[in-house]
């Protein structure tokens, strides 16, 4: 049977009006299967696509004077702008395995500070440190500082870093764990929070 042929049955068994109806019914659910299979185009989301990453980078920060503040190396930064249109406070850079390094203002031993990631926020003034992180300082009476402990606050401008986590402290002299940290990297002072215990080891 022709299409012809078969548009005249319908119209011959089908009064008019339901055949208008039939017509467009069909009409309308294979606009509809097509729809479905024509691809939609994607919306970009800048929450889940840094802007831009450099590799190997390095940079230093110096004070009113000259001199060296502090310096950050790592492999690779990722930053992420989440408007489009403009930066926002809400941006945040992506840090892979931070190397620190903080300068003590009366020229004593440098501060190192290591962890598997951070996260730059605040316009770098802020740097959150997560994963195995360590504070480590040469000094002539204690020997080797290390400081462990899972997440660190680092404000960059301050040198001040601070955790509520748990923290372990190991020297020559023994060994200290708490919760809470408080450190100045500048003047090279900190202050253990809450829940102090301490063994020491004499020599």
């Amino acid at each position: 049977m022709t299409l012809l042929q078969r548009a005249q049955y319908l119209h011959q068994h089908i009064p008019g009006p339901w055949l208008i109806a039939f017509v467009l019914l069909v009409c309308f659910f294979a606009f509809s299967l097509r729809q479905k299979d024509d691809p939609q185009p994607a919306t970009y989301d800048p929450r889940g696509f840094p802007q831009y990453y450099m590799k190997s980078v390095e940079t230093r920060e110096y004070n009113l004077g000259g001199q060296l503040r502090y310096q950050l190396t790592t492999p690779q930064v990722t930053h992420f702008q989440l408007q489009l249109d403009a930066p926002s406070a809400e941006d945040y850079t992506h840090i892979e395995q931070p190397v620190m390094l903080f300068l003590d203002v009366d020229g004593g031993a440098p501060w190192q500070v290591t962890a598997n990631t951070g996260r730059s926020e605040s316009n770098g003034h802020l740097i959150r440190l997560l994963d195995d992180v360590l504070i480590q300082q040469q000094t002539h009476s204690n020997g080797l500082v290390r400081i462990t402990t899972t997440e660190l606050n680092l404000h960059t401008n301050t040198q001040f870093a601070q955790t509520d986590k748990a923290v372990n402290m190991r020297s020559a002299k023994g060994q200290m764990d708490a919760i809470g940290m408080e450190a100045d990297l500048a003047k090279s002072w900190l202050t253990l929070k809450s829940q102090v215990k301490a063994a020491y080891e004499p020599r």
